[in-house]
């Protein structure tokens, strides 16, 4: 009986280890989920900034040169954004809404997804 007692007695020890360590990485995975998702929701955050900033200071003259560097970068890679959308377009044989990007038939007059009119 005693040799019943102590296996018992080492399951029981055994299982309470692993659930602590279950518990610890369980509790680990949902820090590093929330610190992940906390990064993302800053990152929109940052973007957000730099859009609003981007958008009052795209058109004026008295901004520091390397200001002025990336906002003409940024005004680059937005036009070649809607040549690639347009080529897709083209191929997909569909239009690209210019505002937010989405797919729509040919012969939409407005964007349904945020209601942008197109150019047919």
């Amino acid at each position: 009986m005693e040799f019943f007692d102590d296996a018992v007695n080492k399951t029981k020890e055994v299982f309470d280890v692993v659930s602590k360590k279950t518990g610890e990485v369980i509790n680990t995975g949902k820090i590093k989920y929330e610190i992940t998702s906390q990064k993302g929701k800053a990152s929109k955050e940052y973007e957000k900034l730099g859009r609003i900033f981007f958008e009052q200071l795209k058109d004026e003259d008295d901004i520091p040169e390397d200001v002025k560097e990336i906002i003409k970068s940024i005004k680059e890679k937005e036009e070649k954004i809607e040549e690639l959308n347009a080529a897709l377009g083209e191929i997909k044989n569909c239009v690209v809404c210019p505002k937010c990007g989405a797919t729509q038939a040919k012969n939409a007059a407005y964007c349904s997804v945020c209601g942008e009119k197109l150019d047919i």
